[in-house]
């Protein structure tokens, strides 16, 4: 899958601060001084079933190794398969008390690239191929062992600076939801998806389905027991790519020409924020053009979608400055601002977000049913003075992590 998880994954240097701090954003950075090297991650069952379990999954600092945890047990690293697609040797899952049940508790170690999972009435089931390396759920794959079982999921990584947590729509909404509370120098909660949020936004794509023609219907994963997930759009993308029957090509292309239209004759101005300062560009030819010596080619869907292909792939050689200005820029095709407002991402306002009819309806159906949480990669991308609704939490002294699944 397509997600923030490979942001959270470049925080594997000692000491890096990437999480808190995004390369393309200027966030308040935590006080430089050592977190604990564990922390208590407790686990709650608020949902109407008591056959809920939880699997943690990440990578071992220092050695990259992937590991699970287990309650009550050391963590499982990973060892080399006989072959291909091993299903796991180890049972993994924590089950989880029944609702209203205390909470179960286990220690959280250091670890990068971090996922905790949650499935209901079920176990998920992991393979290991050679390397070795986890396989982990591929939601978006019908014929994933996975597929048809209620899954959630949120991110994570505990460094030597701090623990930063995410719940994140970037990949999918589920029919689980998740909420979560870290304690530490601070106490931050984040929300849960509303009940019903998930049928009312896949009632929403199958809607703008009927209205515009593109495949938004086909973002709802539908199990024996009704609505199990809400895809993101390049998730079904994702097997189509360079191919003619891939989905949603050429949805943004009409847009795209808007935009390279309206800077061909006025400027577009991309604050970098945080006294960064400000990047004037220009259309020449087929290139957006910057005054700091950025350049832009026009955007597809695949690029606008992943928000890193392309244009906008994240290139580490690139300037601050380029990286700056390509959140700022995806973050404005995917809300669909940037044809109507030459300042970003100051100039519109959260209202003006996703009003045009080609947008991405995903993000907005999801915006519409829940007040937080990524629902594309740059989604914290907010204009000053507006707080973040990223559906972040990160403390550079965590105690305990409350994860609550409903």
């Amino acid at each position: 899958m397509v997600s923030r998880r490979a942001m959270l994954s470049l925080t594997a240097a000692a000491g890096a601060v990437a999480a808190s701090s995004p390369w393309w954003r200027s966030f308040d950075v935590p006080a430089a001084s050592a977190a604990p090297t564990t922390c208590e991650l407790a686990l709650v069952n608020d949902t109407d079933t008591a056959n809920v379990s939880a699997y943690v999954t990440g990578r071992e600092f220092g050695t990259d190794r992937m590991m699970l945890l287990r309650a009550g047990q050391g963590p499982y690293y990973l060892e080399e398969p006989g072959g291909p697609n091993t299903p796991l040797p180890v049972d993994a899952a924590i089950p989880l008390g029944a609702p209203g049940a205390a909470p179960v508790v286990v220690t959280l170690p250091r670890m990068y690239g971090g996922r905790v999972y949650f499935v209901r009435e079920s176990k998920l089931e992991f393979f290991v191929n050679p390397g070795p390396s986890l396989v982990e759920p591929a939601l978006h794959n019908r014929a994933d062992a996975n597929f048809g079982k209620i899954v959630s999921f949120c991110e994570f990584t505990f460094n030597d600076v701090q623990l930063f947590a995410n719940v994140s729509y970037v990949d999918l909404v589920t029919a689980l939801p998740i909420g979560m509370r870290l304690q530490g120098n601070g106490d931050h909660s984040v929300a849960p998806l509303p009940h019903g949020a998930v049928e009312a936004i896949a009632a929403d794509l199958e809607a703008q389905a009927a209205r515009d023609g593109y495949p938004w219907n086909d973002l709802v994963m539908h199990g024996d027991a009704g609505i199990l997930r809400v895809m993101s759009p390049q998730n079904i993308m994702a097997p189509h790519v360079g191919r003619p029957d891939m989905p949603f090509a050429g949805y943004w292309e009409g847009y795209a020409d808007r935009v390279w239209e309206t800077y061909r004759h006025t400027d577009l101005r991309i604050d970098l924020q945080g006294g960064r300062g400000v990047l004037t560009g220009r259309v020449n030819g087929d290139t957006l053009v910057f005054d700091d010596g950025s350049t832009f080619a026009k955007p597809g869907s695949w690029d606008v979608f992943t928000c890193n292909h392309g244009p906008f792939a994240n290139i580490p050689s690139d300037t601050e400055a380029k990286k700056g200005a390509l959140a700022r820029l995806a973050a404005a095709f995917n809300r669909s601002t940037v044809h109507s407002h030459a300042d970003q991402p100051n100039g519109p306002a959260v209202d003006d977000f996703y009003a045009d009819p080609v947008t991405n309806h995903y993000a907005r159906a999801v915006h519409a049913n829940s007040p937080i949480g990524y629902a594309f990669p740059y989604d914290d991308v907010t204009p000053d003075g507006v707080p973040d609704q990223s559906g972040v939490a990160f403390d550079g002294n965590p105690r305990r992590w409350t994860l609550t699944v409903t």
